[in-house]
Order: C-alpha cells, then structure tokens, then sequence
C-alpha cells in the first residue's frame, strides 16, 4: 500500500509530499495516485525524534511506568523511537535478562532498542550480545537501581573490549559518599545538588576520559551538566578521544532555583546545576560541542517524589514534554528546526547506528512527526500520558507541538489520541 503525506513542509523549508511504501520512505513529491492520504496542512514534517536514553522502568517498576504506557508518552511527543537503560529489576545484564525485556516491549508502539548494564564480571555477556544492544551503560557513580563499576582497573578492563560503544553516567561514587557523610542527616532537596557537586562530575569525567584514551574506548557521556565537564570533552575531541555525549532537557531548562518551586520533584542525578552552567550548556549545544539531546526520561510516582529528602527517588520524567520544550527555542540565536533535527534525529541515529532513521530520504524509514509551530497549549496532567502522572513543565503556555506521530509509516498519534493498532519494531544496528 502507497500513503502519502501532502502539503508537508520540511525542515529546511521545502514544500512537499511523502510517499511511504511498506513503512519506508519512497520518495518526495511523486507522481500517480496514492492507495491513503493524509494532509499536513502546510506544517512542518521532521523525522521522528530519537531518545537514546529512558527508563521504561518495566520490569520490576511497572507502577512507575511500562512499555504500553512509556511509549504512549513518547508518540505524544512525537519520539519514534527510543532505547531503554538496563537498571531496571532485575537489570538488564545478560542474554536472558535481555530476552525478558525484549518480551516485554513488544507493545511498544514506538520503536525500540536496548543498552546492556555493565558489572564488573559481564565482560563475556557483553562480548556475546554485541550488536544485538545499542551500547553498554556504566555506572561509575551510584544511581538508581544497583548497577556499579566504580574500580579503574574495572573500567580499564571493559574499556579494553573492542567495538562496544560505552554509555558512561560519570560521577565519583567515592565524592558523593564522602560529602554525604559530612552533610549527615538533612531533609532539604537543595542539598542534593552540593553531594553531587561539580567535583564529583569533574572527577569521573577526567578519569573515564582518560581511561578512554589510554585504551582507544569508545565513549558517549550520559547527561553532562556542567561547563567544566564540556569543556573537558572539547578537550577530549580535540585530542582525537573517541567521545560523544549528551544533555537533557532538564538541564537546559532548570537550575537548582527550580527546588524552591519543585523541591525533590526535580532530585535527579546528576543534579540541577547553576544558572550559569545552564548557559553554558546551551552554548556547547549550538555550537556542537555537545553532540545530541537525550531525555532521561526517568518517571517516578508522585508518592515516591512526596517522600522527605533523601528517600524521595531520582529522576524527572520527559519524554513527552523533550520535543515540546525544545521548539520553544527555534528561531532564537540561531537555533533552528535544521539543527534541531540534527541533534534529536540524525545525530543520535548516527552514533548509536541505527540504521536507515533520522532524515527523511527515499529508503529511510518512515518514522515522522507533524509539527504545529502555532499551536498553543498549557503543560496540564490531563495530557501527560506516563504512568506516573506529572512533569515540572507543568503549567508552562508552550507554542510549538507535535500534532501526529508516525512510526513505520503507522499514525499512532493524532491531535491528542492514540492509536494502539500498530506496534513499533526493535531497532537494528549497522
């Protein structure tokens, strides 16, 4: 069957019409009669967002969020596909652990992939599922779920594996046990933000950069936050490290000042920095020294986030609100839908190679969003569709949404409803 998408206007300002054929791409503007039409009314088409980095929580936190339900948010947002972390319970760690998961996302109505969880003793795992994960995550800080390899010599030996792409969440375990120790008993959320200080992302960073470089790894820092950590991997690059890495909108959008508002509804790690890392932050984004944007997407519940500091849980939850929120900056400094397609879609499809996503070219999948650069709307609970029910957007008039969402070809999102008639297909990887 031929559908056709018309009166598509794309990224860079082409005026036109997308024909799809058995979930691909076939072409621009071709001739003779499609079998299904849908009208894009002039608005813009970009290639479906890709999220390389969400916790989906399934299994073992299914009341955070689940497959059905993460993916639902996600085609709201106009996120095609995403690729879930293995600190999940049990964690994603090796071949059966894998299989479990690869079960259970296969509601998803996006597409999905997975990254493996690294352990001091998985090397042999690891080896044996490459290619079927997008990369391997390490913990050298600890964070949610139990996964950690804090030891050099630990980290020396998995760096040591050739051809894995090593997903790295870099902050000093042995920092942040420290200055929680001095702080002793506190209750207030902004403390979290001064256990795990600057030093403690500065620390990591210089010792996976340099683990890296001693044993020619492959590297892509997880969620950076600082200037300092930028400035490190600008370094890095500059020396011909194999580095990338990524922001979260989070981030980009909130500063520690955002405790007084949220309190441990915005505790996530690493944590909410200064103003003036946020603005650095931004700066490295346009002009490239950070490579992608990666939500994080890690939902809790809001009984989880009511509880006192610190047993109240990390994690901000944003794979509906990534796209939003990001169009709110186009047009202004430069940024434009261009780039941001570059470091939502094509970028992330290029480092984590999956194949044949983030452009929409003939032979490419047919993964799009419509985007409505005039509509309005107010963040509410109402349209949030993550199991857990809330977002620190809320209350914030944004202007600029997704409209529909097509994966494979497939509407599964339009105008506010979902269709659950198709599912998304694990990804592969070149």
């Amino acid at each position: 069957m031929r559908t056709r998408i018309v009166n598509a206007t794309l990224a860079n300002g082409l005026k036109t019409s997308i024909d799809i054929v058995d979930g691909k791409i076939a072409g621009l503007s071709v001739s003779g009669a499609p079998d299904k039409t849908y009208d894009a009314g002039g608005k813009y088409v970009l290639p479906g967002i890709i999220d390389t980095h969400v916790h989906f929580r399934e299994p073992g936190g299914e009341q955070k969020e689940d497959w059905t339900t993460g993916s639902h948010a996600a085609a709201a947002g106009g996120v095609t596909t995403v690729l879930d972390m293995p600190n999940t319970t049990p964690p994603t760690i090796d071949a059966g652990t894998l299989e479990q998961k690869r079960l259970l996302a296969a509601k998803s109505i996006v597409n999905y992939g997975f990254h493996l969880g690294a352990t001091a003793s998985n090397a042999g795992e690891i080896v044996k599922l490459q290619g079927k994960v997008a990369g391997v995550k390490i913990y050298v800080g600890s964070s949610t779920g139990s996964l950690l390899v804090a030891e050099d010599n630990e980290l020396r030996k998995l760096f040591s594996l050739p051809g894995i792409l090593w997903l790295v969440h870099a902050e000093d375990e042995t920092l942040i046990q420290k200055n929680m120790g001095a702080l002793g008993r506190v209750t207030d959320p902004g403390v979290h933000s001064w256990i795990r200080n600057w030093e403690v992302a500065i620390r990591a960073v210089k010792r996976v950069i340099a683990l890296a470089s001693e044993t020619g790894a492959r590297i892509h820092m997880c969620h950076i936050s600082t200037k300092e950590e930028m400035m490190l991997i600008e370094q890095a690059k500059a020396e011909r490290v194999r580095v990338t890495c990524e922001v979260s909108p989070h981030h980009l959008f909130l500063d520690e000042s955002a405790y007084a508002a949220h309190s441990a509804f915005v505790k996530v790690n690493p944590p909410l920095r200064t103003p003036e890392d946020r603005l650095a932050l931004w700066k490295g984004l346009h002009h490239g020294v950070i490579d992608i944007i990666a939500t994080d997407h890690a939902p809790h519940t809001v009984q989880e986030k009511h509880q006192p500091y610190p047993q109240a849980p990390s994690g901000i939850p944003e794979v509906q609100t990534s796209l939003p929120m990001m169009l709110q900056v186009i047009g202004k400094k430069e940024f434009t839908l261009e780039w941001l397609v570059d470091v939502m879609c094509k970028k992330p499809a290029e480092i984590f190679s999956l194949n044949n996503k983030g452009c929409i070219e003939a032979g490419y999948d047919a993964d799009l969003v419509v985007v409505d650069m005039n509509k309005r709307a107010v963040v509410t609970k109402d349209m949030l569709l993550s199991k857990c029910g809330w977002s620190p957007y809320e209350g914030r008039k944004l202007v600029g949404w997704p409209v529909m969402t097509f994966v494979n070809g497939n509407l599964v999102f339009d105008n506010g409803k979902i269709n659950e008639e198709n599912k998304g297909k694990e990804t592969h990887y070149e």
